[in-house]
Order: C-alpha cells, then sequence, then structure tokens
C-alpha cells in the first residue's frame, strides 16, 4: 500500500501513554498516523494536509474536543471524527452526537476497541 493510498489518521491527546498507544496500534494496522498534543496543535496540522479520520480527547489543555471538531471540519468538511473521552457522561454523550462525532470511544479502551471503531468509522465514510 502506498503512503498516500493509506488513510490518514490525526490522533489528538494530552496524555502521552494515549497518544502512544493509539499510533501503535493503529500504525500497526497500516494507518498513516500523525499526532498532536493540544488542539491548537491539531488545527494547525489540518490546514496543512488533510486527514481521514481526527481522533481527538475530550478534555485537553486549551481547546476541548468539541471545539476541535467544530474548526477542524470549517477546515476539512467531510473528515470523519472521533471522541475519546473519560468523561462518558450523559450529557457529554449527547453533546458530542448532536454535534456530529462518528463514534464516542470511551476511555480506558483496549486496543481491540480501538481498532473496531476506527475501522468502523472509516468503512461507514468510504
Amino acid at each position: 500500500m502506498t503512503e498516500s493510498a493509506r488513510p490518514k489518521i490525526l490522533v489528538v491527546d494530552d496524555a502521552g501513554p494515549v497518544v502512544i498507544l493509539c499510533v501503535n496500534v493503529l500504525q500497526a494496522l497500516g494507518y498513516a498516523i500523525r499526532a498532536a498534543n493540544r488542539g491548537e496543535t491539531a488545527l494547525d496540522l489540518c490546514r496543512k494536509e488533510p486527514f481521514d479520520l481526527l481522533v481527538v480527547d475530550y478534555k485537553m489543555p486549551g481547546i476541548n474536543g468539541f471545539e476541535v471538531l467544530d474548526q477542524a471540519r470549517r477546515i476539512r468538511p467531510g473528515m470523519a471524527c472521533m471522541l475519546m473521552t473519560a468523561h462518558g457522561t450523559p450529557d457529554i454523550i449527547n453533546e458530542a452526537t448532536r454535534l456530529g462525532f462518528d463514534y464516542i470511544l470511551l476511555k480506558p479502551f483496549t486496543p481491540s476497541e480501538l481498532r473496531g471503531a476506527v475501522d468502523k468509522v472509516l468503512a461507514s465514510k468510504a
């Protein structure tokens, strides 16, 4: 699979271990991965290159995952977006659904759960 044919995923989380897990699991599946530890950095990356999927944490310093989704979709309309959160309250889940996240992945999650969620979202956008 060529680099350009591989789906590109942007992982955004301020927790280093979560980013490392996501990068390792998704690279092993053949996805092209970029990572950011802040929402602002993720938006800069979105301005510079297209992504097939944005995987973003809800709670981060600076702008949160909801704000990243809003701005990223203005930059890259149609990009698939998945929320990761340890704060899976009904209010947050309802708001994430209303905002148009394609999937909500609750932390902590297993590598298998991450694979399944990413595969499902990308398949639904194909």
